[in-house]
């Protein structure tokens, strides 16, 4: 389901995101409520819910809301909700972490992870995948990158070698160990080795490092 502009629901939210950011937070959160207490159906209450659940003072009840949220969007069966998962796990993931709880935190990151393939690309679907990764690492978790690929990537850097770096960054900073981003990490691997523009050591690198990724995606498949 898409936001309709006009919706009254929304519009509230529209106001209390404008009112949140010139520092009114507490008329922010009054017109969330507003919109909680107006909304007529699930998708309004899931819309109200995911804005209500923001600078809650008690970090229980910003876990309530999240939660809330999260439950609304599961009564939606419409695949158009699928982009909405990745903020919603990833706000329910923080809240987690912020109370302390580490196995479900790290539970709701990975499923976060596990969603941004729905997410269309832009500058948005960056930030959710930025936040989740940060996620993970601060709930030490492993951090999803091949040791190899990190290797090659500071050696690039290092050595300012703008050739293989334009083709590997996007793939590389966006990747969250999906199945959906392992592949485009192969992908963008393939391209850069058709390319021959690495010394022998750093090709070789490459070549098993494609093999290597290719094979934990058949084992995945299977």
């Amino acid at each position: 389901m898409e936001f309709d502009p006009n919706n009254e629901v929304v519009l509230l939210c529209v106001k209390g995101m404008t009112a949140e950011g010139e520092g009114k937070i507490e008329e922010a959160h009054q017109l969330f409520r507003q919109a909680w207490e107006t909304a007529t159906n699930n998708f309004e209450a899931f819309t109200a819910a995911h804005y209500l659940a923001r600078n809650q003072k008690d970090p229980e009840d910003g876990l309530k809301w999240n939660l809330k949220a999260l439950s609304l969007a599961d009564t939606i069966k419409d695949d158009s909700m699928k982009p909405h998962y990745p903020s919603l796990y990833l706000n329910v993931a923080k809240s987690y972490e912020t109370l302390g709880n580490r196995d479900q935190a790290v539970q709701y990151y990975q499923f976060a992870a596990d969603s941004c393939a729905h997410l269309p690309a832009g500058k948005y679907a960056g930030m959710i995948k930025s936040g989740v990764k940060e996620g993970l690492k601060r709930v030490n978790q492993k951090e999803p990158t091949d040791e190899v690929i990190t290797q090659l990537v500071n050696g690039w850097c290092e050595r300012k070698d703008l050739k293989p770096l334009a083709m590997i960054l996007p793939a590389y900073v966006a990747n969250l160990d999906s199945a959906n981003d392992v592949n485009k990490l192969i992908s963008a691997f393939s391209y850069l080795s058709a390319t021959r523009c690495l010394n022998e050591a750093e090709q070789k690198m490459v070549d098993q490092l494609i093999k290597k990724m290719s094979n934990s995606i058949s084992k995945t498949d299977d």
